[in-house]
């Protein structure tokens, strides 16, 4: 069921369409307020209020936006998570280069192809471990709350609330050396994003929700030096995490 983006109540419908392309949103019964104004927005406006960290704008996705599913997630949300990998593989490689001197040489004299695969291996796990490590909080905290609890719309939200990374674009634009401190900035505010979403998604506080996004970094970076020191790699930590 539709939900208002500003109270966060069920509503039996965001608009009214009279004829094509003519529409009137409803307002809420409990609010008062337009249960949806972003449906007349278009994508700029809902990525500013994303950065804003605006809970309206992340009920719109989660909740109005995207299509019902039982299971799985949608293939555009899919699509962007497996781009947000790309990115973690992209950064982390060029770290690596840049930092050449204090990286383990074996590492470096491999092929560039091993090197990808490696660290695109490297971010999978990072990606996943996270993922699951939320997941798993969330069922054990959280799984006699809700009668059904859509573990597809957790990794979702997180998804959609990573968006922060794409702007690590600018490293096409700009020297990445002289933009260094800028991608704590991009951790920090994919890390309150994800806090914002999944607090939106759950329907509790900050605090909670900090603790459940602090146990999936855990285990992402728990996974990371497993991973590394199995293969002998345990140099990487260092120099590859973000």
């Amino acid at each position: 069921m539709p939900t208002c983006v500003e109270c966060g109540a069920a509503v039996s419908s965001l608009y009214t369409e009279y004829s094509k392309g003519n529409i009137r949103l409803t307002y809420c019964e409990h609010c008062k307020q337009l249960a949806d104004k972003y449906v007349e927005h278009d994508f700029v406006i809902i990525f500013v209020d994303m950065i804003l960290h605006k809970k309206p704008v992340y009920r719109h996705l989660l909740f109005n936006r995207l299509p019902y599913r039982d299971i799985g997630i949608d293939p555009n949300v899919f699509k962007l998570g497996v781009l947000l990998i790309l990115f973690d593989v992209y950064i982390k490689w060029f770290r690596l280069e840049q930092e050449a001197t204090v990286v383990d040489a074996g590492f470096a004299q491999h092929a560039l192809v091993f090197q990808y695969l490696y660290i695109l291996f490297l971010c999978i796990i990072e990606f996943l471990s996270f993922h699951f490590g939320v997941r798993l909080i969330v069922s054990l905290v959280y799984g006699g709350r809700y009668a059904i609890l859509k573990y597809n719309y957790i990794t979702t939200t997180l998804i959609i609330s990573s968006f922060g990374k794409m702007l690590l674009i600018l490293m096409v634009i700009w020297d990445y050396t002289e933009l260094e401190h800028s991608w704590h900035l991009v951790n920090l505010i994919v890390l309150t994003s994800n806090i914002e979403a999944l607090s939106v998604f759950l329907d509790t506080g900050y605090l909670q929700t900090t603790i459940v996004i602090a146990f999936g970094i855990v285990c992402r970076v728990l996974m990371q030096v497993a991973f590394t020191r199995i293969t002998g790699d345990s140099s990487l930590v260092t120099m590859a995490s973000m």
